[in-house]
């Protein structure tokens, strides 16, 4: 009895997590014009709606509706089959499937269909060898109807399926493909700690209060479950920030200090006069290199200490960061948004020092990565990622994997098309690229995932402290500096978890 209470309490807190994923999205941009929860506009697809004030482009057309199924589980034993989707009981209903519930919205004449996307929102993963698997794009989780209509006979393996579905169903296959062109199975999403590591990093940029590791409640989620008992069930962003206001939930304005980590000792008579606080590496790094019996464990440690002894939440912080991209990575990392520390980096560009932040609500349209796949060794399990921002580096990183002898199963090479020395314009820019990072890194295999992640990089500072702040769901990490004196190829410098570094 008390684990089925516990499933519900967190397939709820679940649901109202990912409402507040879209709510910050709302925040952030004009996009979206308001949120539905528990809003019953279409029968079943009530968990979330999504009302764009500009339409979405999907598939070959554009959307204005998002209707969003939360499908939680406690354990991450099962998985998606094309029958779950046909299963009653897979989505805890008592009468009709997913499938048969898009069906159901298909004739339903008070919505628009074909300006309707219908999204089932899970944990678990697609089985690797179920048809379904075959079907289902990566690039936005929407059905492959091309491959759909292979086979012209019931004999053939699309074809019998084509005509399980129309059976199951009661539709012809012209019906089938119009309502298969409108789903998106968004399957393998984050964990509710995943989730709430998201969640922090938006109510950080948005000046709410974050979910601290040290509480067991959550006011957001307390605050979704109290609408729904006094019938609210949409909200627009003003609404959403009068509510938060009432709550006590965005964060007093705060003091503001200057910091700085260094290892090398130019700048020093700026830094010198500008920062309150100083951590000075320079008796553990000598620029790049370790010096003489001491560790990369050392400097982590001494990042650490640093930011427990000498920081504090009462302020907000502008970081300089005058030292190596791994130190860059291992700070931005210490200070993720567990540590409910405001910090913003200070970035050495062509036009001195300047503060590299990010504004949530700026929804200007930068460059990105262009991204490549490789599949290398088949039985290895390590995934390798270059990341091309000031130079392109791909064939330095695949020249160094293949004298190395590093065991590499996935190759990701991330490179700006106009990658040089400021090919990232600021601080927005290098956390939507962080961001986009951080997306294709979280698509790996479980197999993947439980490899070491190498990262190589040639771009600013503030990029590699972003990734570092959303590195903690990564696994094993190993980061890479490049030798730019004797040898001219990479080095291992510090790896990840540390011994004691709390995840």
């Amino acid at each position: 009895m008390a684990d089925c209470i516990a499933a519900r309490d967190n397939g709820d807190t679940y649901q109202a997590m990912v409402f507040w994923i879209y709510a910050l999205r709302m925040l952030g941009g004009p996009d979206i014009e308001k949120l539905g929860y528990e809003y019953g506009e279409v029968k079943s697809f009530d968990d979330i709606v999504v009302f764009y004030k500009n339409e979405q482009r999907f598939r070959d057309t554009y959307i204005n509706r998002d209707y969003i199924q939360v499908k939680f589980h406690m354990m991450q034993a099962g998985e998606f089959t094309m029958d779950s989707l046909l299963e009653s009981g897979f989505i805890n209903a008592n009468r009709d499937s997913f499938l048969q519930k898009v069906v159901n919205a298909y004739w339903n004449k008070e919505i628009d269909f074909s300006k309707s996307r219908f999204i089932i929102y899970s944990p678990w993963r697609i089985k690797s060898d179920d048809i379904l698997n075959e079907l289902i794009y990566n690039t936005d989780k929407s059905f492959n109807l091309k491959k759909m209509q292979e086979g012209k006979t019931k004999r053939s393996r699309m074809g019998a399926l084509r005509s399980k579905l129309c059976e199951k169903l009661s539709i012809n296959e012209e019906e089938l493909y119009i309502i298969l062109k409108q789903i998106c199975i968004k399957d393998g999403q984050d964990s509710l700690e995943g989730l709430k590591g998201r969640l922090n990093e938006g109510f950080a940029s948005h000046k709410l209060q974050p979910w601290s590791g040290s509480r067991d409640t959550f006011p957001y989620c307390d605050m979704a479950r109290a609408w729904i008992r006094q019938g609210i069930r949409l909200f627009t962003a003003d609404e959403i920030k009068n509510y938060c206001k009432k709550e006590g939930l965005f964060m007093a304005a705060k003091d503001t200090a200057n910091i700085a980590v260094k290892s090398f000792n130019r700048h020093e008579d700026w830094m010198n006069s500008w920062a309150n606080r100083i951590l000075d590496l320079t008796d553990k790094l000598a620029g790049r290199e370790l010096q003489p019996g001491y560790s990369w464990s050392d400097i982590f440690h001494s990042i650490e200490q640093f930011v427990a002894t000498k920081l504090d939440n009462a302020r907000e912080y502008h970081i300089a960061i005058e030292t190596t991209l791994s130190v860059s990575f291992t700070v931005g990392r210490i200070l993720n948004p567990k540590s409910a520390l405001k910090v913003t980096p200070v970035q050495k560009t062509m036009d001195g020092f300047v503060d590299w932040g990010r504004d949530a609500d700026n929804a200007s349209k930068y460059s990105e990565f262009i991204v490549s796949c490789q599949e290398m060794c088949d039985e290895a399990a390590d995934t390798a990622i270059s990341i091309g921002a000031t130079y392109d580096i791909k064939e330095d990183v695949q020249d160094f994997i293949k004298k190395s002898g590093l065991k590499i199963g996935l190759y990701i090479n991330f490179v700006l098309e106009d990658f040089g020395m400021d090919s990232v314009k600021n601080g927005n820019h290098a956390w939507q690229l962080a961001k986009q990072i951080n997306r294709e890194i979280s698509k790996r295999s479980e197999n993947l995932k439980k490899g070491t992640l190498h990262i190589f990089i040639a771009g600013p500072n503030s990029l590699m402290f972003y990734l570092g702040m959303q590195s903690m769901m990564y696994g094993k990490i190993q980061i890479y500096e490049f030798d730019q004196n004797r040898e001219k190829t990479y080095y291992p410098t510090i790896a990840f978890p540390q011994e004691g570094e709390a995840i």
